[in-house]
This record gives C-alpha cells, sequence and structure tokens, in this order.
C-alpha cells in the first residue's frame, strides 16, 4: 500500500534537505518545507516571519512579556527591571500567541498528510504525525564531524563557521522540542526510520526511504 506521507526530520549539515527533496521527486510527491509556514501565516493574516518564530524558544524576555500580557498587564505595568528594549518588547508582542501559531502549523500539516503525496520536512511534523499510520517517519543524521565537512564542502564555509552553526542548529532544535514537547527529538523511538549519512551517498539515502515508504503498511492505532 505505501506512505501516502513521508516527515523528515534533519539535522543541519547531514544532507536530509537534499534527500528529501530527492524522494519527493523519485515518487512525484509535493515537497513543503517553508510552504508550510507561509500557508500557516496566509491562514493566520500575518507575516511567514512571524509564524517562523513560533518555531523557536522564546526569550527570557519574550516569556516574560507573555505571562504579562496573557495576565491582562500592559507594558506600564511591568517592573521596570524587566522591562525589555523596543526591539524585544515587538518580537515579544509578535510571539504573544506562539502556541496558536504552531497549532496553525500543526492544521497545515494535518491538511497536507489528509491530501497525501507529500514530502514534509521539519515543522515538528513527527510528532504532529505520530498517530497517522499513513505517515512514514524519517530522521536523518550524522556525526559532527562528518556535518561540518559536508558545509565546508557543500556550502563553502570554513570550519570554524561550520562548528558554531553546527552548534547553535542543535541546541536550537534540542531546546524547542523539549520546551514545547517534551520529547528528545533525536530519540529514534518517534521515527519509523533513522538514516545515518556518514557512509551513504544521498542516491543511498534516497533508495533506503523509497523502499520503505513503498512497503510501508498501515497499521490500525
Amino acid at each position: 500500500m505505501g506512505a501516502t506521507t513521508i516527515t523528515v526530520s534533519v539535522q543541519l549539515g547531514s544532507g536530509g534537505f537534499a534527500v528529501a527533496r530527492g524522494v519527493a521527486d523519485k515518487l512525484g510527491f509535493r515537497y513543503y518545507d517553508w510552504e508550510v509556514t507561509s500557508q500557516a501565516a496566509e491562514e493566520a493574516g500575518v507575516s511567514p516571519e512571524i509564524v517562523a518564530a513560533a518555531e523557536r524558544v522564546p526569550s527570557l524576555a519574550e516569556r516574560i512579556m507573555e505571562r504579562f500580557f496573557n495576565a491582562g498587564f500592559y507594558a506600564g505595568d511591568l517592573p521596570e527591571a524587566v522591562v525589555p528594549t523596543s526591539t524585544t518588547m515587538d518580537t515579544a508582542i509578535q510571539t504573544l500567541n506562539s502556541a496558536n501559531y504552531r497549532d496553525m502549523i500543526a492544521h497545515v500539516v494535518r491538511n497536507l498528510a489528509d491530501r497525501g503525496d507529500s514530502v514534509i520536512v521539519g515543522h515538528a511534523a513527527q510528532v504532529v504525525l505520530r498517530n497517522d499510520p499513513r505517515a512514514l517517519k524519517v530522521l536523518i543524521h550524522g556525526s559532527t564531524q562528518h556535518r561540518i565537512n559536508r558545509l565546508v564542502v557543500d556550502e563553502g564555509m570554513t570550519v570554524e563557521k561550520a562548528t558554531e552553526a553546527l552548534k547553535q542548529s542543535d541546541a536550537d532544535r534540542t531546546n524547542f522540542f523539549k520546551h514545547y514537547y517534551k520529547i528528545n527529538w533525536l530519540d529514534a523511538s518517534h521515527y519509523d526510520l533513522t538514516i545515518n549519512t556518514d557512509t551513504l551517498t544521498d542516491e543511498q539515502a534516497i533508495a533506503i526511504i523509497l523502499n520503505a515508504a513503498q512497503s510501508l503498511v498501515p497499521m490500525k492505532v
């Protein structure tokens, strides 16, 4: 019967984005990455940047602002010691409804899954669709050194910049899933298939996912 939706979670530098797009091309599926954010933003009537902010952990200042605003306070009611800068306040105001924006993103992900023939990259789709038997949930990862090397070769980064980019990306994603979903996103139990690209070419990784997708037998949940 096969999977009708494939979610792909990607560690930076693992080549996962190219692999996911390759899978979509081979299957004739639609590929969704930034498009999920754009569609959620359109439904919410806000800019994609505001919705994208919902997919990161807010700063301490933003969380303070969110708690005060949700409690019905105004900026003038805040203790002077915790009043953020105007730039931070603008960001905090935009993220006050971040939970609602994440709900909208989840709504878009579910709609795409209902339509089928979709490869969805990121957006916590493996969590949103964890109980969807039609979805094959894939994690593409790799060791730190191999991912640094890939960024240096593929993106033209220096080793220093690649190392910092990986460190920041890994921390952001770990914190996001721990903060909002209380899970370790690299835990293999959240996926049907995990692929380490340290010794695999993109073509080999694509072939493995295609085989798994075409062999998936939806189970009742």
